[in-house]
C-alpha cells in the first residue's frame, strides 16, 4: 500500500497536544535541518581535536567548527518506541548505552514527524500507519522542499522526509515514492544505477524507474557529474532536480581532505545547488545529511570518521554563508543535530593540530554499535524560542547538568516555525497520521 503511485494527495489529519507557546513567534521563510548521521558529541570534539589541537575550545583554547557557532546549544535524546533514557546510566553503568539504541529510520521518522516508532520504521508509526511529515506540511503551505545527502538517496534518513514503508530496507519502494509521490523538488544522493557491478544495478532504483528518470520522463532534471551539480548555483529557481551521483555513496573523505572523488560533488556543493534550486519567496524546508559519519564510527575508522565530519561541517559553514545573504537568522532556522551516537567514541585527547587525536572506542563486537547517549543540538534563528519552553534540564551522568529535547521535539520546533497551527489535544502527545 506504501508503494502506489499516482496516488491523489492524502488529507491531512493534524492531531497535536497544545503547546505552550507564545503566539506572536516569528514564522521562519526557511527550515535548514542538518543531521550528522551517528555523530556523538566525542565525534564532533575529535574532528575539533584534529582540526584545532589545543587551541579548540574543548581543551581551554578559543577556536570553534562552524556548527559550534551556531547560537544555541543543547543535547538530545535520540531512543526509539521500544526504549528509554535514564539520565544517570542505572546507577553509573557505562555499559548502560548499549542498551536499546534507536536505529537511524526511527531516529529520522521522530525527527520528520514528532512521533516515536519501531527500528526499522520510515515514516509510519508503532502500528504502521502513515504519518504527516514536515516536507507534507510545508508543501501544503506553499514552501518547496528537499533532501540531501552523502549516501544513497534513500537511505533511511533522507527516506524518513519523502516516503512511508514499513521496512528501511525496502529501498526501490522507497525511491518510488521519493520520486513520483513525495513532491519534493530536490532529491540528491548517491546510488547511481551505473556505479555497481552486473547483477546490483538497481539495487536503490528499479530499472523501471531510472528508465523514466534518464529519458526525462519524471518532474526532474537529472544532475549526475560533479559539473552537473556546480551549474545548479544559479540555477532557475522553478526547476526539480534529482541529483544523483555516481557511486553508491561519495568517497570516504579522510580527516586531511585527501581521497575524495573529483568526479563527486563535495556535500558542501550539493547544498551549495539545493539552496540555489529552492530559494524563493514563500521559503523552504531543507534536509541535509552527512550520512558517512555512521559507517565511519561503524568500523572504529577515526581518519575517516574526523574527516566525514570536517566534510559536514564544511557544508554548515555553507549555509551560514548563505544565510548571511538571505535574511540573516530573521527568515532562517537553521538546526543541526545528530540521529544518534555510533561507536561510543570517548576519552579524545588532542595531539597537535591536524595529527589524528587519541580516543577510546566502546564497540566490542556484542552489539550493532549505535548507542542511546545524548547527542548535540545546535540552533538559531526565527522559531527557536520554542526551545526554551521544550528544554529540560536534567543532570547526565555523562555530560553534567545540560539542558535537553527529545527528538520529537525537533519537529516540534519546526512545526512551530513554519506555523502550519490548528493544534488540538491529544493524549499528550504528537500524532500525525494520514489518511487515504
Amino acid at each position: 500500500m506504501f508503494a502506489k503511485r499516482n496516488a491523489t494527495t492524502f488529507a491531512l489529519l493534524i492531531m497535536f497536544i497544545v503547546l505552550a507557546i507564545s503566539p506572536c513567534l516569528a514564522a521562519s521563510r526557511n527550515i535548514i535541518l542538518m543531521i550528522g548521521d551517528g555523530m556523538g558529541p566525542d565525534v564532533v570534539k575529535a574532528a575539533g581535536a584534529y582540526k584545532f589541537g589545543s587551541e579548540y575550545h574543548a581543551f581551554g583554547g578559543q577556536s570553534y567548527l562552524a556548527m559550534e557557532r551556531v547560537k544555541k546549544h543543547l543535547y538530545v535524546t535520540t531512543f526509539s518506541v521500544e526504549g528509554s533514557y535514564d539520565p544517570g546510566w542505572n546507577g553509573g553503568n557505562k555499559e548502560y548505552p548499549k542498551r536499546r539504541p534507536t536505529d537511524s529510520a526511527a531516529a529520522a521518522t521522530a525527527l520528520a514527524t514528532g512521533v516515536k516508532t519501531f527500528d526499522g520504521a520510515i515514516g509510519v508509526d508503532f502500528q504502521k500507519n502513515p504519518l504527516v511529515n514536515i516536507m507534507e506540511i510545508a508543501q501544503e503551505k506553499g514552501l518547496k522542499t528537499g533532501v540531501v545527502t552523502t549516501v544513497p538517496f534513500c537511505h533511511a534518513t533522507p527516506a524518513a522526509f519523502g516516503a512511508h514503508v514499513d521496512s528501511r530496507g525496502r529501498y526501490t519502494a522507497i525511491a518510488g515514492q521519493m520520486l513520483f509521490e513525495s513532491k519534493l523538488d530536490v532529491i540528491m544522493g548517491g546510488g547511481h544505477p551505473e556505479a555497481f557491478r552486473k547483477g546490483r544495478e538497481y539495487t536503490y532504483l528499479s530499472q523501471d524507474d531510472w528508465v523514466l528518470l534518464k529519458s526525462g520522463s519524471t518532474p526532474y532534471k537529472l544532475a549526475e557529474s560533479r559539473e552537473d551539480f556546480k551549474a545548479l548555483i544559479g540555477e532557475a529557481k522553478h526547476t526539480k532536480v534529482f541529483g544523483l551521483f555516481k557511486g553508491e555513496f561519495l568517497k570516504y573523505r579522510l580527516s586531511d581532505g585527501s581521497e575524495v572523488s573529483p568526479d563527486q560533488p563535495a556535500l558542501a556543493e550539493m547544498v551549495q545547488g539545493a539552496l540555489s534550486v529552492l530559494e524563493q519567496k514563500k521559503g523552504f524546508v531543507l534536509l541535509v545529511e552527512g550520512g558517512a559519519i555512521d559507517f565511519a564510527n561503524h568500523a572504529n575508522n577515526l581518519n575517516q570518521s574526523i574527516g566525514e565530519t570536517l566534510g559536514f561541517d564544511e557544508a554548515v559553514a555553507t549555509v551560514l554563508e548563505w544565510i548571511g545573504k538571505h535574511g540573516g537568522w530573521q527568515e532562517n532556522l537553521l538546526i543541526i543535530t545528530a540521529d544518534h551516537d555510533t561507536g561510543y567514541m570517548h576519552d579524545v585527547k588532542p595531539g597537535p593540530a591536524g595529527t589524528l587525536p587519541v580516543v577510546s572506542w566502546g564497540t566490542d563486537g556484542k552489539w550493532f554499535s549505535h548507542t542511546n547517549r545524548l547527542v548535540d543540538l545546535y540552533c538559531q534563528g526565527s522559531g527557536s524560542k520554542i526551545v526554551e519552553k521544550l528544554a529540560r534540564e536534567i543532570s547526565d551522568f555523562e555530560r553534567g547538568k545540560v539542558k535537553v529535547l527529545d527528538n520529537t521535539d525537533i519537529f516540534k520546533m519546526m512545526f512551530e516555525a513554519l506555523k502550519a497551527s490548528k493544534p488540538s489535544a491529544d493524549a499528550g502527545a504528537y500524532s500525525l497520521r494520514r489518511a487515504a
